[in-house]
């Protein structure tokens, strides 16, 4: 297509070459992701003719495959309102000249190739409901952005809903991408009357001082109230932090801030939170900010996220932290924090993911932690705690993520209901191994101190009532032994026979599975037999009968809605038959226990064979084939089974090997039977820290796209030989995860540094590049641009070639 013919169309107004929008309500039921996308691809450069048309008020392009650079024409005729072309190839500088387009409130030039520096002393940025330049290659000084500079006319068009009216367009010019994309900005604000501004300066390479922030008045001017969110991440900012960030934050509903990952230093943090009480997110982490944390921390009630990791905070934590009943995210790993942890953590009620690991904390754990009943993640590992791990942990029902590695600590290891990996315990020489056996059973589970007292209050009036009524207690008693002396030993029977029968198989076995039979081929579920531990429950080695040797995955989900709902997904499952699919043989189902019979693979899974020794000189064809095995597997459950299955948890410890070392998926559809278990909501997110994808953790709507992110983190796994989740990646300022490292390698041109160094050598380097690409791919934040495991398997069979 020949864009510069548009140019003759002088009276030009909205012109959309791609719509890559966010469809707020999915539809229900359905593996398709929340992105609606209607891609082209255009060939060569942005004709200037069309962008410099005065008429044109709409151009929206994003992920349109146009190159060149944005003409230095603009005049004071331009009518320009909304300019998208997010994630082409434009490249050179972002002209002054852009700045004569004064009606301009939504700017998003993100992902691009450009360079130089930004005019932002000609743009109008303050008066911009979205500004968006992160992921370029912008450097300089980023001057102060005042909000003398905005034109008072340039009224975002999500307030002026006679826009469509004002220019002339009908109602079928209604669906634009952009009035669909600027009314998700009020619904996820939650509220109809909030306007969520965002200014993203990420990803480039700006320095000096950060510069004072302003909005204009212009986003001021109805009654809706303005959230504001602004990210200066990653770049190259120095200097001490300022103590006023944003000018006009009183007027703000809400404050989003982001400047991890830059070169700040100073104290004065607190001054900063002081100065806008409206903040509810304030990232920092990867910084030089020192100094302690004081009391005035408390004053700061809107805060829901404070990320401080990295730095070098000094001193105690203050037990005004307490006072924070709205944080979510609270991050102080990576610091020189001292002293005990405030028991008035248990306080947050709110808090999901706690982070005090690699400082030099003393003291005990406390125990109130288990009333923050909400924690999903608490990462405590290389301290100097001592003491035992409260117990009571036990009772918190979300939490998936406990790390308590490399401390002082003692005694046994809680029954979490959802088991931590044994590397999470490691390091502590007078703590119980892992796995504990006085922690194997969860039928006694530790609740919250408040509780235990309400439950004594409770007893008491009944030991009460129980005294009044003993009499007629005593005569039921004397008759319910009768009934039991009388039909015990036909109940007995009738037990023994339903417990003996209810092993269901969905294939020809050589002997007859019972549950007598799985109890004593498992030592009665002994140690000695257990192979693997997971979310899902604890894995043993099982020789049924001469030759015929099983793995039995012992189901740790609690209580059920209904037997017959379980069985009805258990047994779809067992219909599912692929060749990279462990098989399900059988399930059994009882009033206390429940297992699934799988076929036994004696290649161990491939977190093993990743991190052992075996995997350390592992050549092309073997990871290959592994990608591939495992690639066939999830394209089969989302394209083949129906219903379509979504995993939600695929990792190392979930794909076994053969002694061929044929990859096999295990624990698939095993998420859904979290959704008729009552111990889990059906909007808790199921998977693993470290492989989860960052849409799925936030939002807890899943899609097969959240799979493909997983796989992409299995590939780093396997072809550098890292786990997903490690400290040392922290030297890189970019946290502790495995994507992010892989991105700075591959910006920063030293992709050799990824592989295992056996591999690399061997080669072939270019495939190995091929396969590198493929996992960055699959691991792209957005969902649109991440594949389907179709494409991802396509790309595997061109590598192959």
């Amino acid at each position: 297509m020949q864009l510069v013919d548009r140019a003759n169309c002088l009276k030009l107004s909205v012109l959309v070459l791609t719509d890559l929008s966010e469809d707020p309500i999915p539809n229900e039921g359905t593996l398709e992701d929340s992105f609606r996308g209607e891609f082209n691809a255009f060939v060569g450069n942005i004709p200037p003719e069309v962008l410099l048309l005065s008429s044109l008020r709409i151009l929206w392009a994003p992920r349109a495959n146009l190159g060149g650079r944005l003409p230095s024409g603009w005049k004071d005729s331009c009518s320009l309102r909304v300019l998208n072309l997010a994630q082409n190839y434009v490249s050179g500088v972002v002209p002054e000249s852009l700045g004569m387009c004064r009606n301009l409130t939504f700017l998003d030039l993100s992902s691009n190739n450009l360079v130089g520096y930004l005019p932002s002393l000609h743009l109008p940025v303050p008066c911009m409901m979205n500004f968006n330049v992160s992921r370029n290659n912008i450097s300089g000084i980023l001057p102060g952005l005042m909000k003398d500079s905005c034109h008072m006319s340039s009224i975002p068009i999500v307030q002026d809903p006679e826009f469509l009216n004002l220019e002339g367009l009908n109602d079928a010019y209604f669906d634009i991408p952009v009035w669909r994309f600027l009314m998700n900005a009020l619904i996820r604000s939650g509220l109809d009357e909030t306007i969520v501004v965002s200014h993203d300066f990420s990803w480039n390479n700006f320095m000096g001082s950060l510069p004072l922030f302003s909005l204009g008045d212009n986003l001021f001017c109805t009654n809706q109230k303005v959230s504001y969110m602004l990210f200066l991440n990653n770049n190259h900012f120095n200097g001490t932090l300022p103590y006023r960030l944003v000018s006009n934050c009183s007027d703000l509903k809400t404050l989003s801030v982001n400047l991890s990952v830059n070169q700040l230093s100073g104290a004065n943090f607190q001054q900063l939170l002081l100065d806008c009480l409206k903040l509810t997110d304030f990232e920092a982490a990867y910084n030089r900010i020192g100094g302690s944390i004081g009391p005035v921390i408390g004053d700061s009630m809107m805060l829901q996220r404070l990320d401080l990791t990295g730095n070098k905070l000094s001193g105690s934590l203050p037990e005004q932290l307490g006072n924070l009943k709205n944080m979510k995210h609270m991050l102080f790993g990576g610091n020189n924090l001292t002293g005990e942890i405030p028991s008035q953590l248990g306080q947050l009620v709110s808090l999901s993911v706690l982070n005090l690991s690699h400082n030099a904390l003393i003291g005990t754990i406390p125990a109130s932690l288990s009333n923050a009943t909400s924690l999903e993640i608490m990462l405590l590992d290389h301290n100097k705690l001592s003491g035992e791990i409260p117990l009571s942990f036990s009772a918190l029902s979300n939490l998936v993520q406990l790390d308590v590695a490399f401390n002082n600590l003692s005694g046994h290891i809680p029954h979490l209901q959802h088991p931590s990996d044994c590397d999470s315990y490691k390091g502590n020489e007078h703590l119980h191994s892992c796995p504990d056996p006085f922690s194997n059973s969860p039928a006694y589970l530790p609740v919250p101190l408040e509780v235990q007292n309400l439950h004594r209050r409770r007893k008491l009036r009944k030991l009460v009532i129980a005294v009044a009524t003993s009499a007629s207690v005593a005569l039921c008693v004397l008759l319910g032994i009768v009934l039991v002396v009388i039909l015990g030993r036909s109940k007995f029977r009738r037990h023994s026979s339903l417990r003996r029968t209810q092993v269901v198989t969905f294939q020809d076995v050589p002997i007859e599975l019972t549950f007598d039979r799985v109890v004593t081929a498992t030592g009665n579920f002994s140690l000695r037999y257990l192979i693997g531990t997971g979310g899902f429950g604890s894995t043993y080695k099982a020789e049924l009968s001469t030759g015929f040797v099983v793995a039995i995955k012992r189901l740790s989900l609690g209580k059920f809605q209904g037997i017959q709902q379980f069985e009805t997904e258990i047994r779809t499952l067992g219909r599912i038959r692929h060749k990279n699919l462990v098989t399900l043989i059988g399930y059994y189902v009882g009033e206390s226990e429940m297992f699934l019979i799988y076929n036994y693979l004696s290649g161990g899974n491939l977190e093993a064979f990743i991190h052992d020794s075996l995997g350390k000189n592992v050549q092309w064809p073997v990871i290959y084939n592994i990608a591939k095995d495992i690639a066939e597997a999830l394209a089969y459950l989302h394209y083949s089974c129906v219903p379509r299955i979504v995993h939600r948890d695929i990792k190392p410890s979930n794909i076994l090997l053969d002694e061929d070392l044929n990859a096999y998926l295990s624990d698939f559809g095993l998420a859904r039977l979290l959704e008729v278990s009552e111990t889990h909501a059906t909007t808790d997110v199921a998977g693993t820290f470290g492989y989860v994808a960052p849409e799925y953790a936030t939002t807890c709507r899943v899609s097969d796209k959240a799979d493909v992110y997983s796989y992409g983190v299995v590939l780093l796994e396997l072809m550098s030989g890292r786990k997903s989740l490690d400290p040392s990646f922290s030297e890189y300022k970019n946290g502790f995860n495995i994507v992010p490292w892989a991105e700075l390698l591959m910006t920063e041109g030293r992709c050799s540094e990824l592989f295992s160094s056996a591999l690399w050598e061997a080669g072939p380097k270019e495939k190995l590049m091929g396969l590198l690409k493929l996992a960055l791919t699959c691991t792209v934040e957005t969902l649109s641009i991440r594949p389907s495991m179709k494409q991802v398997l396509e790309k595997l069979k061109q590598l192959k070639s």
